[in-house]
């Protein structure tokens, strides 16, 4: 193994370290109210090693909302669905919803991230993870024809795919911000409801 390629694998590994404690930090304390300092001195690392790696908190907190993207990402791989579209989609929403129910997610991903970052970046990252595989899955899911999938009966493109997985996008959000507020028991309730607007979009 070349010296090249070790310290490339420890940076990683200090990096993802610090992630995860900011994570922890900012889930406990609130990114307000936490430092570097302190998330420097929880990972036994000096607060100059730390700004090696992020210019500053909120730089370290972007780095966090990717890491539970990732998160969710590694959930949705791991469920046992059959390979069609419109399930996939109902299923990749309830495990979003099921993380939301966990009062640190959101407070991070809901709260805390686009009050820091503001709305359009916060939206640019979540775009990032999910905007692209969901509008390959509303492409798969529209009735087709003998010319492909159907045209918009909007000529300005109103009910295009991109608009379609961007409404469910928008709709996840607002039920995640239902879910955290109420708390698990709200979970299947907003993942019906989940389901209800997916077939309307989508039959």
């Amino acid at each position: 193994m070349s010296t090249r390629r070790t310290n490339a694998e420890r940076t990683q590994r200090t990096r993802s370290q610090l992630t995860a404690t900011a994570r922890q930090l900012f889930s406990e304390h609130g990114y307000s109210s936490t430092t570097i300092a302190q998330i420097a001195r929880s990972s036994g690392v000096t607060t100059g090693a730390l700004y090696h790696h992020w210019a500053g908190k909120e730089a370290l907190l972007v780095d966090v909302v990717h890491d539970i993207h990732r998160e969710l990402a590694l959930r949705i791989q791991a469920l046992d669905v059959e390979d069609e579209p419109v399930a996939l989609l109902l299923r990749s929403g309830q495990a979003f919803l099921a993380l939301c129910a966990d009062p640190a997610v959101a407070r991070l991903l809901l709260l805390d991230a686009p009050a820091v970052l503001g709305y359009e970046r916060w939206r640019r990252i979540d775009e990032r993870w999910w905007l692209s595989a969901t509008i390959r899955l509303v492409e798969r899911a529209r009735p087709m024809n003998d010319l492909g999938p159907d045209p918009d009966p909007d000529p300005d493109g109103a009910a295009s795919s991109r608009q379609l997985a961007l409404a469910l996008l928008g709709a996840l959000t607002y039920l995640g911000h239902e879910v955290a507020i109420q708390g698990a028991a709200a979970v299947d309730g907003a993942g019906r409801t989940y389901g209800v607007l997916l077939t309307s979009l989508l039959r």
